[in-house]
């Protein structure tokens, strides 16, 4: 979905939006239905908890450092196939947060060493060009779950 910006190999070599720390663990992605039966196929052993109607990984408690991988990530990256990966997974460095106004915006992360050369009107115009964001919009009306609070460390650009 991204690949006009950002490439699977600079994604492979990063892997950030892969593991989370205590301060991130918020960002797990949202598992519709049939995206928790893939993960549930892929990994039986998968603990999850409910995140709205939809769910979540279940991770321990972190503390300093500590990291949690993403339960299918594999040294090959994501071990699920595209069409079964996680929408938060597939926009990502954008995500679908929650403006203090109540409204949903489309913001990217500040950490994303891949898109961090673009522009703002650059990543717009992407969104715009590509449909991305009128994906994202009609994705929030039907999966409200994924809308995240909005954080520091997110530009806002739609």
């Amino acid at each position: 979905m991204l690949k006009k910006i950002l490439s699977p190999e600079t994604c492979a070599q990063c892997r950030l939006c892969c593991q989370f720390d205590a301060t991130d663990i918020w960002e797990l992605p949202v598992l519709p239905p049939e995206t928790l039966a893939a993960v549930q196929k892929l990994r039986p052993d998968t603990a999850f908890i409910s995140s709205g109607d939809e769910h979540t990984f279940a991770s321990p408690a972190l503390s300093g450092e500590e990291l949690f991988a993403c339960p299918v990530l594999t040294e090959c990256g994501c071990g699920l196939s595209s069409a079964d990966k996680p929408f938060d997974c597939k926009i990502w460095p954008f995500r679908l947060m929650r403006h203090t106004d109540g409204s949903c915006v489309i913001a990217v992360s500040e950490l994303c060493k891949g898109v961090a050369h673009l522009s703002d009107d650059a990543l717009r115009q992407f969104l715009t060009e590509e449909g991305l964001a009128d994906l994202c919009f009609a994705y929030a009306r039907s999966h409200p779950a994924h809308i995240k609070p909005l954080m520091d460390g997110y530009r806002i650009l739609l």
